[in-house]
């Protein structure tokens, strides 16, 4: 796809953990960062450290950010920089056109502004790449970073300045393009590369002859030859952790290290550490030799017999523990003194207490120097004892139970110091015993300085011939500030961001436990928490970096993981200020991604140094490979609407590093080859080791080796080793990246064999490297091994080159001859030859068979001679119609991503003539509903996978936005799509089935053409490009037919409008029943719009169509969406099957209505009263014919027209009906309509109560409101048992009832109906008359009274106050008073029927017992019937679960959610918290936002068990869930809520 400015979306999220999350992005490329889902419903300001234009970076200052809308307009200002989440499609954009990395954070608004990282409330950082330049000025050229082939050298191997060029020149040649030098500075006595004696001094080693002055001037100059003439970059070693013994600065600022006099917590180990230094020297001396201890430690006896020394005559000589302990007969006489001199206590002594008395640590450390708290000393034990009658026993009592709690204290100190000191010891012996006893370590015989018996942790300056005790006395003086601590790394696991070296917390510290693999010739440097702390460390350290990053392109971090975070935050910074485009590396082992992010995050390292040579086969490296080189083959386009994974750190990936042994040592000279080879492939920076190509079999020890390196065309040149094969590859490596190979496919094509593809995502070519490994030594005359054949898509262009080793003998494969080392330079193997071609056809090969096969695209390539060690690597392009089916994907691709240019217009053309209808079966459609089509069709089934949730495009969308971010080439979708071209004609053959779909599937067919024709690899990338860019103009078009709250609104509420889609489908088996050919225009089509309360479960069918939730979902699925035909013709279609006054249950086309309801009916007027009041001449309805097909309770079927009313008389019946009174039984009552009702649950009785005009029905053997679950198990017993009768006046009912009739007066007092109110006959044949207004005011003056539960009602069962009841009058009375999630409705729709503080109070109840995550519980968890999970498989004897029983009785419907929300925001307004209520009420809808952007259904569910936990049973997406949450967002719009 076309290279443009990159743009990446990242997610800025609540929670301090984001500097374990690395995101790495390309200089030049745009950030967006958006608030996640959780943030919604906050105030936040964003701030960043990246600067502003034109102003230098200083890590702690920050700016505030802007944020704008998602089409760019601004939305916050400098004076209100604050902005208010209510989607996640808002952002904030950077370009980001300087290196480093960047930290980004979030404040919540309601905060004092402190600007600091402790004011944060989520951060993210990201990682702008730096930019490696080289050539002349004006002339140069950049190295990316993925092409960087960097050769260490080690300084003092390179000798004299003036010889440098000729010694560099060998890196040049090899193909090099970065030179790693380890320090150039003035060493330490033991001359190891890393132990620096003057940071500021350049080393005199440099100089051409003894008292020669070599500057750093000097060095720049080689440096920046190679960097202008050579186009060879270089980055240089900084050591900040440690410096040499003999660092003379140190005489001067000892305060700058650890040391006893600095740190006297370290006392006690460099004590310890003394009399191991004076065991070792008794052993030098053969003063244990009598005792088993030799001078010649080789054998295991000889370490038991040293082990007991050390346990009974050296740990015995310091007694560690007393420097820990107290002097307790000092405290004792004390307290017999003061116990003298007091009164009497007053208090019994109690054992409880003597807890209280603990050790106080001496700061000092001194023997017997803790203390207590005294004066507690004597309040806890200066007390009376039960046995002491006179008071000199007391004294002694008191003061010996004072002894035996110091004595305690103690031996509790003294047994936790002896184990520290045992584990020491065992440490001690295990390092004597890898050194000088096992066959598989070095065999150590001498004791000397270099080789000590015992590691040494400190410096012992000035110790020589004294005894410990006089040691121990220094360590408190002056001499102390040089008893210096020693810096190395830590044994085992620990925590890499903690300095090791600080105190720690207890007693033990590494360097008392000998945890410690001890640098003996540097000390740790202590710089504390600020430069205030060690001025002159601080700015020494600060020069010594500043001149390193003038002089090189980077610094290698040595010791990283060692190193303090802040410490080295610092001195980059001031590295950068030098250098903005400074190249980092680091050696860092964590042993965990998280934790070397946060290195990598916070010290804005460019690349981590990984090691081929940790791998132990051929499979383990190359896996390493693929890990740190670039992403998978094929792998999927970056989406500009999808927000861009975390990324691994950038990795410098090396054959070899200058820490570790030669390759030879550890597995062959044969593998050298193609193990540098493998690395090469890699698509990242990588490296090697001076030496590793001139075949040197030993580690070039950084301390011991001093020869120095041969020269160019003296001893190196292309003959030597594999100096010209390493140049083939090296060169190799920067044209993969220079040209865009940035795919990787790792094959492992037999144990020993590794073929290693890149493939370049923009020209399709290919290169392909397979290479035969030889961990171990083939056999002598080891032959061709059998491989299968090298098969690939295209046509092959070249053999880049082939390369192996062997030796010069009859023997290829034998054993090298033993080494001999020359004493003057570093030299390497010589008797191996190296076999080299480059750029040859396939009919010179000598690894190939010189003819392939071709089987259409495919070409075959049979190994002929493939051996040990060989290396052939192939260049391989795309057959001609291959790219010309590449260049369309190409043109379409590109067009949809930019949503430009012809190719998207054309289709945007031809779907701008799609209604929501159409849409609605292009994107969505479930299983069942293309089955009910009756054309064959039904979801795509994924092998391996299943079937996806939906046949149209958002089935496959859903799963593509999880499977492309992360690369998920191995899901079954990619499977299936490299398997065959399925997908692609299933999608575009179903639509063909649809009229209005079928220039859109024209053109699917046609688009998708050319991605069946390209190398099946390529497949699944291509296909998310397209149909995610056709899935895009849909979704557009979509939100182009909406009203304007939601097109000009934002993702949230364009995702629910999208979700109410889901639902409203053209059904074969499930439309309206048939309307009077006499109604007015428009007319309805055959085939109506029907909604699904429910997918999948309620999709066909006579399920499909339920009365009540229709109309709960009706308002927020078709009103505010602006779907108001279809909304006119659903309620027509209901009035028509009216029976009893009642709107049936399930419609069932009208045929068979079910009328088992009676809550349908008052939804069903009040979404008359709500299409009346949203609908463009909405009144106009209640004069549209409707058909009935039941004019009478007990007529037959009537045909359409046959019997026409208008609706408002419709109405008025359904009104009439029930003010009269009526009691009937279902028609067809039994098993036939109802398998589990008793016979007593058909008999139906409603009507309206004089006294308080709440209506009301039912009986406890029926349940006619939502609450519907009717027990069916035999075995538990609940058969024919409504769980929820809910009989009596039902709370929702009453506010439903209550707002239909202020509707109704309103539409009399206009005389838009020739009603005025309704009338029934009594017995007696009295009548009785109410108006509208009569009967809604009855309601209005009972309600409270009759369903606010006071706090003086003294109702038995009466569990919780100050809550609305569920119901009035029910058979069983204590149902009345459960709280339940129903009364938020008529707060709701009729909030005028309450109280205002008495709806708070409720809905307060409701929040704190209620409310979950995504929705309401349905029953109070006090309740004794609350059952949290419903499962409708429950097979128990249990009646209250048994088959789903509890299905309202705890489980978290969302529904309720939507009305409860509102209710807050009524009653918020008119009691003085809408603000606070506005925010309460975005941060509970973060779990919906959420679930929309998840769920494979992108939809609600119906339901979900405890606390939000998923329910199997429920309906994945939910219209009703979806229509109430909806209306919340358009409440939250028309208070500017949303804004």
């Amino acid at each position: 796809m076309s290279k443009s400015t990159e743009s990446h979306s990242i997610p800025i999220a609540e929670g301090t953990n984001a500097e374990h999350v690395l995101y790495r992005l390309k200089r030049g490329s745009k950030l967006c960062v958006h608030p996640d889902v959780a943030l919604l419903g906050r105030k936040i300001l964003l701030l960043t450290n990246y600067p502003a234009e034109g102003k230098k970076f200083v890590r702690t200052e920050y700016r505030v950010l802007g944020w704008q809308l998602k089409d760019g307009k601004q939305v916050t200002s400098v004076e209100h920089p604050e902005v208010h989440v209510v989607d996640t499609d808002i952002y904030s954009e950077l370009q980001l056109n300087m290196s480093g990395t960047y930290r980004f954070y979030f404040t919540y608004a309601d905060r004092e502004r402190t600007f600091t990282d402790e004011a944060a409330d989520g951060a993210l950082y990201v990682q702008v790449e730096p930019t490696l330049h080289v050539g002349p000025p004006g002339a140069q050229k950049i190295i990316p970073l993925n092409s960087v082939r960097c050769q260490t050298v080690m300084t003092k191997l390179l000798g004299p300045l003036n010889t440098w060029e000729a010694k560099l020149r060998v890196a040049k040649e090899s193909g090099y393009n970065v030179i790693h030098f380890t320090p150039i500075q003035e060493l330490g006595g033991s001359r190891s590369g890393y132990s620096l004696r003057d940071q500021l001094r350049v080393s005199s080693n440099f100089a051409a002859k003894k008292g020669d002055k070599v500057t750093f001037d000097d060095v720049e100059k080689v440096i920046k030859k190679c960097r202008q003439e050579w186009g060879v970059a270089s980055i240089c070693d900084i050591v900040l952790n440690h410096t040499a013994n003999e660092s003379e600065w140190l005489l001067s600022h000892p305060d700058a290290t650890y040391s006893c006099a600095t740190c006297p917590y370290l006392r006690p180990a460099f004590l310890l550490d003394a009399a191991f230094a004076q065991c070792g020297a008794d052993i030098a001396s053969g003063s244990l030799e009598h005792v088993g201890v030799p001078q010649v430690i080789d054998q295991e006896c000889h370490l038991e017999a040293l082990k007991y020394q050390l346990h009974t005559t050296y740990l015995a000589k310091v007694n560690i523990h007393e420097l820990y302990q107290c002097d307790v007969m000092k405290y004792v006489n004390e307290f017999m003194t003061q116990v003298r001199t007091r009164e009497p206590p007053q208090n019994v002594a109690k054992q409880s207490r003597f807890s209280e008395i603990k050790l106080i640590q001496d700061p000092e450390y001194r023997r017997l120097g803790s203390t207590i708290d005294f004066e507690l000393a004597l309040e806890v034990f200066n007390a009376f004892h039960g046995d002491c009658f006179d008071e000199e026993s007391r004294f002694r009592k008191c003061a010996e139970t004072l002894r035996h709690h110091l004595d305690a204290l103690n031996d509790s100190v003294r047994a936790e110091l002896q184990g520290y000191l045992n584990y020491a010891i065992d440490n001690c012996l295990a390092g004597i015993r890898y050194e000088r006893v096992q066959g598989d370590g070095p065999r150590v015989r001498e004791i000397s300085i270099k080789h000590a018996v015992f590691m040494t942790y400190f410096t012992h300056t000035g110790t020589e011939g004294k005894t410990l005790s006089e040691i121990e006395q220094d360590m408190y003086g002056k001499a102390g500030e040089f008893f210096m601590a020693h810096n190395g790394w830590v044994m085992g696991s620990s925590d890499p961001l903690l300095d090791f070296a600080e105190q720690q917390p207890g007693r033990g510290n590494v360097y008392l436990k000998r945890e410690l693999i001890a640098w003996g010739d540097s000390v740790k440097l202590r710089f504390g928490k600020r430069p205030e702390d060690s001025p002159y460390l601080w700015q020494h350290m600060t020069e010594y970096v500043e001149t390193t990053a003038r002089i090189f392109d980077g610094v290698r971090l040595d010791n990283c993981h060692s190193t303090p975070l802040h410490v080295a935050e610092y001195l980059l910074d001031k590295a950068r200020k030098i250098n903005p485009e400074l190249y980092v590396v680091a050696e860092l082992f964590t042993n965990s991604d998280g934790t070397d992010n946060v290195f990598v995050n916070r010290l804005g390292i460019t690349s981590l140094i990984r090691e081929a040579l940790s791998a132990w086969d051929s499979h383990e490296q190359g896996r390493l490979v693929y890990r740190y080189g670039g992403v998978p083959v094929g792998g999927f386009y970056a989406n500009p609407k999808r927000d861009v994974a975390p990324s691994v750190a950038h990795a410098l990936f090396m054959d070899l590093t200058h820490d570790n042994p030669s390759a030879v040592e550890k597995r062959s000279v044969y593998d050298l080859l193609p193990s540098s080879a493998l690395v090469a492939m890699a698509c990242c920076a990588t490296g090697s080791n001076r030496g590793y190509d001139e075949l040197v079999p030993h580690h070039i020890h950084v301390v011991d080796e001093e020869r120095p390196y041969q020269e160019w065309g003296k001893q190196v040149d292309f003959n030597t080793g594999i100096v010209a094969a390493k140049r083939a590859l090296n060169l190799l490596h920067g044209q993969l990246a220079e040209e865009g190979f940035s795919q990787v496919y790792v094959d492992q094509m037999d144990p020993n064999v590794v073929a290693i593809t890149r493939h370049s995502p923009t020209t399709h070519q290919t290169v392909i490297l397979v290479a035969h490994t030889a961990f171990g030594y083939p056999y002598p005359n080891a032959g061709p091994t059998s491989v299968r054949p090298l098969r690939f898509e295209g046509v092959l262009d070249e053999i880049i080159l082939e390369a192996n080793l062997t030796t010069k003998s009859d023997k290829p494969f034998d054993r090298p001859a033993p080494f001999k080392k020359d004493e003057h330079v570093l030299n390497g193997f010589t008797q191996f030859q190296l076999s080299l071609q480059e750029h040859i056809p396939l009919s010179k090969s000598q690894v190939f068979e010189t003819s392939s096969y071709v089987d259409g695209n495919n070409t075959q390539l049979n190994f002929s001679n493939l051996r040990p060690g060989t290396v052939v690597a192939i260049r391989v392009s795309l057959h001609a119609s291959v790219r010309n089916n590449f260049d369309r994907l190409q043109q379409v691709t590109n067009a949809l991503r930019v949503e430009s240019g012809s190719e998207c217009k054309e289709l945007q053309e031809i779907v701008s003539k799609l209604d929501l209808t159409a849409l609605s079966r292009a994107l969505f459609s479930c299983d069942q509903e293309e089955r009910d089509m009756g054309l064959g069709g039904s979801a795509y089934d994924i092998p391996n996978f299943g079937p996806i949730v939906y046949c149209g495009l958002q089935g496959f969308v859903s799963l593509l936005t999880e499977i492309s971010p992360r690369d998920d080439l191995g899901h079954p979708l990619c499977n299936n799509l490299r398997d065959g071209n399925w997908m692609m004609d299933y999608i575009a053959d179903r639509l063909n089935n649809f009229e209005d779909l079928r220039p859109l599937s024209v053109w699917l067919k046609a688009t998708f053409e050319p991605l069946k024709n390209v190398p099946r690899y390529l497949v699944p990338c291509y296909f998310d490009a397209l149909v995610s860019g056709v899935y895009n103009v849909l979704v557009n078009q979509v939100n182009q037919l909406m009203p304007s709250f939601i097109r000009d609104g934002h993702h949230f509420t364009q995702a629910l409008a999208l979700s109410t889609l889901q639902f409203l489908a053209v059904c074969r088996s499930a439309n309206l029943p048939g309307f009077s050919p006499a109604l007015n225009p428009p007319k309805p089509p055959k085939q109506c719009v029907t909604l699904s309360a429910g997918l999948p479960h309620f999709s066909t069918g006579y399920m499909r169509c339920w009365g009540r939730d229709t109309f709960i979902a009706l308002r927020g699925t078709l009103l505010l969406t602006g779907r108001f035909s279809e909304a006119r013709f659903i309620i027509l279609g209901f009035a028509a099957a009216m029976r009893h006054g009642l709107i049936p249950n399930l419609l069932d086309n009208g045929s068979k209505p079910r009328l088992n309801c009676r809550d349908a009916v008052w939804w069903w007027l009040h979404s008359i009263k709500q299409y009346v009041e949203d609908a463009p001449k909405g009144g106009d309805i209640l004069k549209d014919k409707v058909s009935r097909i039941f004019p009478y309770d007990d007529s037959e079927p009537h045909a359409p027209g046959a019997f026409d009313q208008l609706l408002y008389d419709v109405m008025q019946e359904g009104l009439q009906v029930h003010f009269q009174g009526l009691q009937y039984r279902e028609r067809n009552a039994g098993h036939e309509i109802d398998a589990h009702m008793v016979d007593q649950g058909f008999n139906n009785h409603i009507g309206v109560h004089p006294d308080t005009g709440f209506v009301f029905g039912g009986n406890s053997a029926n349940c006619g409101t939502w609450m519907d679950k009717m027990g069916s198990s035999e075995k538990a017993g609940n058969r024919g048992r409504p769980s929820t009768p809910r009989d009596g006046s039902a709370v929702e009912l009453i506010g439903l009832e209550y707002a239909v009739l202020r509707f109704m007066q309103g539409l009399s007092e206009r005389q838009v109906i020739p009603y005025s109110g309704v009338e029934r006959k009594g017995p007696s044949g009295e009548q009785t008359k109410w108006s509208y207004k009569e009967w809604a005011d009855r309601i209005q003056k009972n309600f409270d009274q009759h369903f606010f539960v006071k706090d003086t009602d003294t109702t038995s069962v009466a569990n919780k106050k100050g809550i609305y009841k569920d119901s009035c009058g029910a058979t069983q009375d204590w149902t009345d008073f459960q709280l339940r999630c129903n009364f938020p409705i008529t707060l709701t729709v009729a909030p005028d029927l309450c109280d205002p503080q008495n709806a708070w109070r409720a809905l307060e109840a409701a929040r704190k017992h209620l409310l979950g995550p995504l929705g309401m519980k349905t029953l109070d968890p006090d309740d004794w019937s609350y059952r949290a999970n419903y499962d409708n498989s429950n097979d128990s004897t249990d009646c209250t679960v048994a088959h789903g029983a509890n299905y309202h009785q705890g489980p978290e419907w969302v529904w309720p959610i939507g009305f409860y929300l509102r209710a807050r925001l009524i009653f918020a307004r008119k009691c003085g918290f809408l603000d606070v209520v506005i925010a309460e009420t975005w941060a509970i809808l973060r779990a919906h936002l959420r679930e929309l952007q998840t769920s494979h259904w992108r939809g609600l569910p119906e339901l979900t068990n405890d606390n939000g936990s998923y329910c199997h049973d429920s309906c994945r997406t939910q219209a009703w869930s979806i229509g109430t949450v909806l209306e919340v967002l358009h409440d939250l719009h028309a208070l500017g809520a949303d804004k």
